[in-house]
C-alpha cells in the first residue's frame, strides 16, 4: 500500500496530464476540452488505484482471490462509449467529426491509467507524444493537402431578430458556403440579442462571402470574426 501523498500526487499528474491534451482540444473548439480531458485522466487514474489498492485487506481472507487488472479492464471498455459521444456524422458534408477527439479521450484514459499504476516517466513521455501527434502532424497534414487549411472563426453577430427562421437563414448561409458550423449560442444584448457561431472557415475569401450574406439579412446590426486576436468588423 502506498502512503495517501503518493496518491494525490498520481491523481494529480494525472489532472495535469489530461489538462494538456485537452487544452490543445480547447483551443481549437473541440467538444472534449480542458475540464473533459482532465476529469477523464483523474477518473482512470483514480479506478486504476482503487483496482491495486482498493481491495488489498481482503486478500487475508480464504477462498478469495483478487485480480488487479480487472477494474482497469473495464475502464477501457467504459471510455469508448464517452468517445462515441463526441462523434458525429454530418450529412451535409458527408464527413464524420470528432473522431481525433475521441481518441484524444482514450489515450487520455490510458494517461490517467498509467499515472494511477506509478508508470509516471512513461504517462509524461507518453503525453509529449500525444501532443506532437495533436499539433505536430497538423501541420504536416496541412502542408500535404493545402484545401485542409481550415481555420476557427467565431462570428459575432448583433441583431434585433433571434426567430429560428433567422437562425436557420444564417447556418444555411455558412453550411452553403462550405463552412463548419461547430457552436452556436444566442446571448440578450442591451439592443438586441448576440448571435455567436464558431465556424471552421477554409479561405479569407469565403469568410468575407459569409460576412457580406449575413450581412445582408434583415435585423443584422453589426458583424464581427475574430480569428485568435485578430478581428474584422461590419456594421450597418
Amino acid at each position: 500500500m502506498i502512503s495517501f501523498p503518493m496518491m494525490l500526487f498520481r491523481l494529480t499528474l494525472a489532472i495535469v496530464l489530461g489538462g494538456v491534451v485537452g487544452f490543445e482540444r480547447e483551443r481549437h473548439v473541440h467538444t472534449a476540452g480542458m475540464r473533459t480531458n482532465a476529469l477523464v485522466a483523474l477518473g482512470s487514474a483514480l479506478f486504476t488505484l482503487i483496482s491495486i489498492y482498493g481491495f488489498t485487506d481482503l486478500l487475508g481472507l480464504s477462498h478469495v482471490q483478487l485480480d488487479p487488472s480487472r477494474i482497469a479492464s473495464y475502464v477501457v471498455a467504459g471510455i469508448g462509449f464517452l468517445g462515441g459521444g463526441v462523434i458525429a456524422f454530418q450529412r451535409d458534408q458527408e464527413r464524420v467529426r470528432g473522431l481525433t477527439t475521441a481518441a484524444a479521450i482514450w489515450i487520455v484514459a490510458a494517461l490517467g491509467m498509467a499515472c494511477g499504476a506509478g508508470l509516471v516517466a512513461e504517462a509524461v513521455a507518453t503525453t509529449v507524444l500525444v501532443v506532437i501527434v495533436l499539433i505536430g502532424l497538423r501541420r504536416v497534414e496541412q502542408w500535404l493537402v493545402p484545401n485542409s487549411r481550415s481555420q476557427v472563426h467565431r462570428l459575432r453577430i448583433e441583431t434585433s431578430v433571434t426567430t429560428g427562421q433567422f437562425l436557420e437563414m444564417v447556418t444555411e448561409i455558412c453550411t452553403r458556403l462550405g463552412m463548419t458550423v461547430q457552436h452556436l449560442e444566442v446571448r440578450t444584448a442591451r439592443a438586441g440579442a448576440e448571435v455567436e457561431l464558431v465556424c471552421l472557415v477554409a479561405t479569407d475569401a469565403t469568410l468575407a462571402q459569409a460576412l457580406g450574406q449575413i450581412q445582408g439579412l434583415s435585423g443584422v446590426q453589426a458583424i464581427q470574426a475574430d480569428l485568435e486576436g485578430l478581428s474584422r468588423n461590419r456594421e450597418m
